[in-house]
């Protein structure tokens, strides 16, 4: 079967009248999901695995996959308009979102982050169905030194993340946010680390409740003690037209289509590389569409620039991790891990043979991802409205509905009762960190990599000594690093003295 047949044969069963109901309604379910804080992509595939059992392999596929493809534009809503992230993956468009809704913004922010979302799906899906022929080569390329190194190139970009352009905060941040990673056993030597004694912590902190805590539960707080609205700049009375306002957020995301692209572009090459996930590409794409920006200093303040740069990498990001799973076989994320379960529940096996003998079967996931992703851009354009009406409610009567959502959600993934006194805990230390001006994004970077860098290190000092960082791609990857570093140190060191001298 050639290509363009596989493509044409794909499109006609994503519309078919057997397949498109499932598609609808797998894409309604994903973004229900995604604005319920702590479920996640995984969760959505996990709870729809029993179902697909006795379904037609297409039907199946199609279901499982665009409840997971909206997940993101769902938990994207809620992180702009709540200040709660829906899934962990929208933790850097926390950075921007709420700072758009206090500005009587949301609406312009949801439009621009769903159009970004469906921008990015586009570019991830269909841009590796070129480069399929040669991903083999390019994913076997990474080890446990290139994944250091790539985790250590993440890990910079607290520099960018400084509270109020401190370093020295941002740093602080990561490093407290690496400290909390290293709770519970060793996933080496086994040995138990900050446990106190404490069965609950053997298997470390659970990231969706100290996601909540930090950014979510920090900000009831802070809105119970000062008061007002979550949209506290915005004019009194009734908000603008929401459908105009997301209008023109996705003319805001037409007008820097070359950050869009550049986003998707990190997007979907750290999705290839299995084991990053989304939320290290979100941090990614936001540090740089910072550094690029002429108006870096805006970034933080509620830019929509903050919103478009993590939204269109986090989409892009399974367009990567879809390719290296059905083209290989090795699953780009924990989501993945799940599709190849449902594959072979359904009969169908990844890796080389699927690209051959079921080539309309893999468009018909690239088709569904796409489409999936544009009926969750209309559907939450709809949704947006009521939700972005609600940030006008007064906090007394919003906090504590919000507070029983974001604990609900930290409890139902794991059904425990820790975690929920682990989201209380982190909001306390979110909210110090607010009003002390700390990076709580660099607390979440911290948090996220820890481990990554932790395994890997040790992975290659046993397979390489000290000599690890000579591996080729490791090196190429330690010198863009220092590049980097050097470019923030640079960058920080000449508005100081531009401060200096305006003062």
């Amino acid at each position: 079967m050639g290509v363009l047949e596989g493509l044409a044969q794909g499109l006609y069963a994503a519309v078919s009248l057997q397949v498109l109901p499932y598609l609808i309604g797998g894409a309604v379910l994903g973004l229900i999901i995604g604005i319920i804080p702590g479920l996640s992509g995984h969760f959505a595939m996990a709870m729809l695995v029993p179902f697909v059992f006795r379904m037609e392999p297409a039907v199946g596929i199609t279901f499982i996959l665009a409840a997971h493809a909206t997940v993101a534009q769902g938990g994207g809503m809620t992180a702009i308009l709540f200040a709660t992230p829906g899934t962990g993956q929208n933790a850097a468009t926390l950075l921007d979102g709420p700072k758009m809704t206090e500005k009587g913004e949301a609406g312009r922010a949801v439009g621009a982050a769903m159009s970004a979302c469906f921008i990015g799906a586009f570019f991830g899906v269909f841009v590796l169905t070129l480069l399929l022929p040669i991903l083999r080569k390019v994913v076997l390329l990474f080890g446990p030194p290139e994944f250091f190194m790539l985790a250590i190139l993440a890990l910079t970009f607290i520099a960018v993340l400084g509270g109020s352009g401190s370093v020295n905060k941002g740093l602080i941040g990561g490093a407290l946010g690496l400290m909390f990673a290293f709770v519970g056993m060793d996933s080496v030597t086994g040995a138990k680390r900050f446990t106190f004694g404490l069965l609950e912590l053997w298997d470390g902190l659970s990231m969706v409740p100290v996601l909540l805590g930090i950014f979510a539960v920090s900000e009831m707080i802070d809105l119970w003690i000062t008061g007002g609205s979550l949209a506290r700049k915005a004019a009194a009375g009734a908000p603008e037209s929401m459908q105009k306002q997301i209008f023109s957020g996705i003319m805001e995301t037409l007008r820097r289509w070359w950050l869009v692209i550049r986003c998707s572009a990190i997007g979907t090459t750290m999705g290839l590389i299995p084991g990053l996930g989304s939320a290290p590409a979100a941090f990614v794409a936001y540090g740089h569409a910072k550094q690029t920006s002429k108006t870096p200093e805006e970034f933080g303040n509620g830019t929509v620039e903050g919103v478009i740069a993590p939204e269109a990498a986090n989409d892009a990001v399974e367009g990567g991790a879809l390719a290296s799973t059905l083209a290989f076989g090795i699953p780009g994320s924990s989501s993945m891990a799940i599709l190849i379960s449902a594959l072979l529940i359904l009969g169908v096996e990844p890796g080389p043979k699927l690209m051959v003998m079921h080539l309309d079967l893999v468009f018909l996931m690239i088709w569904t991802v796409v489409l999936g992703n544009l009926m969750g851009t209309i559907l939450g354009m709809f949704i947006a409205n009521p939700l972005a009406r609600a940030t006008f409610l007064r906090g007394s009567l919003l906090v504590p509905i919000l507070l029983c959502i974001i604990v609900t959600g930290a409890y139902i993934f794991h059904r425990s009762w820790f975690d929920m006194i682990v989201v209380l805990v982190f909001g306390l230390l979110g909210y110090a960190m607010k009003k002390l001006d700390y990076s709580r994004p660099a607390f979440i970077i911290g948090f996220v990599l820890g481990l990554m860098v932790e395994r890997n290190l040790y992975l290659s000092l046993k397979l390489y000594g000290g000599k690890f960082i000579y591996q080729p791609l490791a090196l190429g990857l330690a010198v863009f690093t220092i590049l980097v570093l050097i470019y923030n140190i640079v960058k920080i060191v000449k508005n100081k003295q531009k401060a200096g001298s305006d003062g």
